[in-house]
């Protein structure tokens, strides 16, 4: 058995797709640093996801440690219909968005999104291909069409992504293409279901409602990449399990100088109220076509560790780049050096956790290991709750979790700091500090005479039971 007692504690997610989802290759990415796979059903057949899906629990395999997968639902976006070729919109001219179909001009073109006509309001912007191109509504005639003025001009083809940055829109973030994908994706072995476009937190509930109808017991995460979500964030966070800050279209929707302050926001957030933090989108986007990233993209994964994010995400850089694995070890390289410098200036090392049990157990264990010459902690957990409080602790020492459950085994692959090893449930108190002494000592973290902390309940096993922390000696 061997232990990452030297890998970092920031967990990394690397997006599958054409350049990295066969088995050798993913088998690179997870010994290069990556802990979670994503899935993106914005792209791709279901056989395609089942072939990925497949091939990343054969790379667990062969690596011998567990791997986190999270499928990525597409939600509502809305896409420019089909154009003709050679279409340039003019600055200070009108463009008309129609409901009904049409092949696009530069003076006429419709959405994948019929509704548009009735969210938008007058004098609300529209913005189209990642914000490159802006209109400003100035009349709209429902239900037939809106007449914008073009403030930024410029090429517009097909499928273009549109963006409405001031209007709130009353569809839903679950389309009906997201509940097929989420019925399938309930059926088979993910640990992680991101929902896109969330606005409030009843999106996130309904979701989560549908996987466990069909017998998921993924955890959702709540992509937050809109204003609106901004603005009901309290609730949002409250009802999911992991929050994505999704970078890139809330580049579009919002100002961009507002983008690493709501980074900052949300990470700050999910700290206090102990929900594990995902920073996402063109984190090493350079490498997507070159051997080394920019010092700015250096920079920002390094401040997204500094922010105390729980995992940071790479996409296209993995899915598609020339550089799959390269990215992986880079982003893990620059994600060491960033904890090695919160280590030595001693930055967020303390935290207050809302909660019952599994809450004040981890802050006795922060005060224990602060204390005492402790080598490891080592938790016995059926649910994963406890994992996920002390992960939150943000322990200057390895932090195990020992569990029955597969889910959580794999769902532990996304929390800071924590790795995780099978164990079937023992009868006895006694019988748990013999697991983890021995599991300890086979990984390599702790000799004979040393010391490591191990918390379960009582009974073994139960979910929300635990109350018992021992430190014991080897």
């Amino acid at each position: 058995m061997t232990g990452k007692m030297n890998c970092p504690k920031t967990k990394i997610v690397a997006t599958v797709g054409p350049a990295s989802f066969e088995v050798p290759v993913l088998v690179r990415l997870a010994r290069a640093g990556a802990d979670v796979f994503r899935i993106n059903f914005s792209h791709g057949t279901l056989e395609e996801h089942r072939q990925q899906l497949e091939n990343i629990r054969q790379a667990g395999v062969q690596i011998g440690e567990p791997l986190a997968i999270m499928a990525d639902l597409c939600g509502p976006k809305i896409r420019v219909g089909k154009m003709q070729e050679g279409v340039s919109l003019v600055e200070g001219e009108e463009v008309t968005i129609q409901r009904d179909p049409v092949v696009g001009n530069a003076k006429r073109f419709s959405t994948t999104l019929a509704e548009l006509i009735e969210e938008v309001q007058p004098g609300e912007q529209i913005r189209l291909d990642d914000g490159k191109l802006r209109l400003e509504a100035t009349a709209v005639r429902t239900p037939d069409e809106i007449v914008c003025r073009i403030i930024t001009g410029g090429p517009l083809s097909g499928g273009k992504g549109i963006h409405l940055p001031q209007t709130r829109l009353s569809i839903a973030a679950l389309t009906e293409k997201d509940f097929s994908d989420a019925r399938w994706i309930a059926e088979r072995d993910f640990d992680y279901v991101a929902l896109s476009f969330v606005q409030g937190p009843d999106s996130v509930l309904e979701l989560r409602d549908f996987l466990a109808k069909h017998g998921s017991s993924a955890k959702v995460v709540a992509k937050i990449e809109k204003p609106n979500a901004i603005r009901n964030i309290g609730p949002i966070i409250e009802a999911s399990d992991v929050i994505l800050v999704a970078r890139g279209d809330m580049g579009v929707e919002m100002d961009l100088p507002e983008v690493p302050l709501a980074q900052k926001r949300l990470a700050e957030l999910c700290r206090q109220a102990g929900k594990p933090c995902i920073i996402a989108t063109q984190m090493l986007e350079s490498m997507t076509s070159s051997p080394t990233p920019t010092r700015a993209e250096v920079s920002d994964v390094a401040n997204a560790v500094l922010d105390m994010a729980d995992a940071v995400m790479l996409s296209g850089e993995t899915a598609i780049g020339k550089y799959p694995v390269e990215s992986v070890a880079m982003m893990d390289s620059i994600v060491r050096r960033a904890e090695q410098y919160q280590e030595e200036s001693g930055r967020g090392l303390t935290l207050d956790l809302p909660g019952g049990g599994a809450a004040a157990i981890a802050q006795a264990v922060h005060t224990v290991v602060f204390a005492e010459p402790v080598r490891a902690v080592v938790t016995f957990s059926a649910s994963g709750t406890t994992a996920q409080a002390l992960s939150k602790m943000r322990l200057p020492v390895p932090l195990l979790v020992l569990t029955p459950n597969r889910r959580v085994l794999q769902q532990a692959c996304l929390l800071y700091g924590v790795q995780s090893r099978p164990a079937e449930t023992p009868e006895h108190t006694g019988d748990v500090l013999a697991l983890a002494a021995q599991t300890v000592a086979d990984l390599g973290w702790a000799v004979q005479g040393e010391c490591i902390i191990v918390v379960s309940g009582r009974p073994i096993g139960r979910p929300g039971s635990t109350n018992t922390l021992v430190v014991h000696r080897l």
